[in-house]
């Protein structure tokens, strides 16, 4: 039987190792931090912050799947499913594409839609050479949606939404880009103070 397999591009690649090197990173300001934990209100910000970017790093994981459709099936390996996840497409009633923008540029996104009209399964174009065959393999009917900024808030933070067809508002394209590059390039920048951070702690000390 014919089936698609997931190619990932240098930026996928690039993606995980550098996730990797974080995560490392974090579990030494994790074990610093158990060891000079004095109760201090910086202390308690300090491991929010490290929540919040363990957050980012793992969500990052997460969407970096390694996907195989044959049949009336979609099997995907990912991070949080190293022994892989398979979904039957008679479980679901159509899927959602639309374009999401980030620092990393302009990409298609794609959800399947459960028999309650919930978002489930979420697929990344920038992570995939092939996306367009993948789109493509999966055989459900594209549903007319356009989602709106309060939308992509709990789409980002691993919610899930009830897909309305034909929904939209006035400038929803332009602000939900705004916000998706808002949020990660706030992430980026605290990521990279905490490792400033760590780094210039180990230099001097």
């Amino acid at each position: 039987m014919e089936y698609i397999k997931s190619k990932f591009t240098g930026l996928a690649i690039y993606a995980v190792a550098l996730m990797s090197f974080c995560l490392w990173v974090f579990m030494l300001f994790f074990v610093r931090g158990i060891k000079t934990f004095s109760g201090l209100l910086s202390d308690y910000l300090i491991l929010l912050l490290l929540v919040v970017l363990l957050f980012f790093v793992l969500n990052i994981f997460k969407s970096v799947k390694y996907i195989i459709i044959k049949g009336d099936k979609l099997t995907y390996y990912s991070f949080c499913r190293p022994f892989g996840k398979t979904l039957y497409f008679s479980d679901y009633v159509g899927k959602i594409v639309f374009r999401e923008r980030s620092a990393a540029g302009s990409y298609s996104v794609v959800y399947l839609i459960d028999k309650k009209n919930r978002t489930v399964c979420k697929l990344m174009g920038l992570h995939y050479k092939n996306f367009g065959w993948i789109i493509s393999a999966i055989p459900l009917r594209t549903m007319d949606f356009k989602p709106t900024m309060k939308d992509d808030f709990k789409l980002f933070f691993g919610g899930r939404i009830t897909i309305k067809e034909g929904s939209n508002e006035k400038n929803a394209q332009k602000k939900r880009n705004k916000f998706m590059i808002a949020v990660q390039i706030a992430a980026v920048i605290g990521m990279s103070l905490m490792i400033l951070g760590y780094l210039t702690r180990w230099l001097l000390g």
